[in-house]
């Protein structure tokens, strides 16, 4: 399915399994409140707990996200996948927890694709349930998320993934840096 088919997808409301730099993510739309919360039904996952945003460059990030000199310059050094938390603005609270969300500028090839034909903020949290390993292959999802399978629109196989760990989650909110996931 090409770029332009899964934005067509997102700006409906709709989720999409889709690879990301390390597992499997369910996509949304961020700035949608009723895609949203199919994420969470999806994942089983309680209100309130935030989910990872793609952004698709710096000036994505300083529209959704109070960002200073100081830590536009760590997100731009940044060499491995790293969601960096920042002071949210203009996103609903079902995608921020305490005022905050953490935002990661991908370098995956078909995430930038995507974004050359969408224009918002993604929500790209792990494609599993709530607590358990994200899924290696999409193509087992009905079986992993049963009847809230019917939930998703799409899905977007790019080979077998072995990883299991999330990107590095940096919270620039403090005043240093502080690593809350390695």
């Amino acid at each position: 399915m090409d770029a332009s088919k899964i934005a067509q997808i997102l700006n409906a409301g709709g989720v999409v399994i889709h690879p990301t730099e390390t597992v499997y993510g369910l996509f949304c739309d961020a700035t949608n409140p009723v895609a949203v919360l199919k994420v969470y039904r999806i994942k089983n996952r309680p209100i309130g707990k935030s989910f990872p945003l793609l952004v698709k460059d710096i000036n994505m990030l300083m529209d959704y996200a109070i960002v200073t000199d100081k830590p536009k310059k760590i997100v731009k050094s940044a060499k491995v996948p790293t969601n960096f938390i920042f002071k949210a603005k203009n996103l609903s609270p079902l995608v921020t927890q305490k005022k905050s969300a953490a935002f990661r500028i991908s370098k995956n090839a078909k995430i930038k694709k995507l974004f050359q034909h969408f224009d918002k903020p993604i929500v790209a949290t792990s494609a599993n349930i709530a607590g358990q390993k994200p899924i290696s292959d999409p193509r087992t999802y009905k079986e992993v998320f049963g009847e809230k399978a019917n939930l998703i629109d799409a899905v977007i196989f790019a080979g077998i993934n072995r990883k299991t760990k999330g990107s590095k989650i940096v919270d620039l909110t403090k005043v240093k840096p502080v690593v809350v996931r390695k």
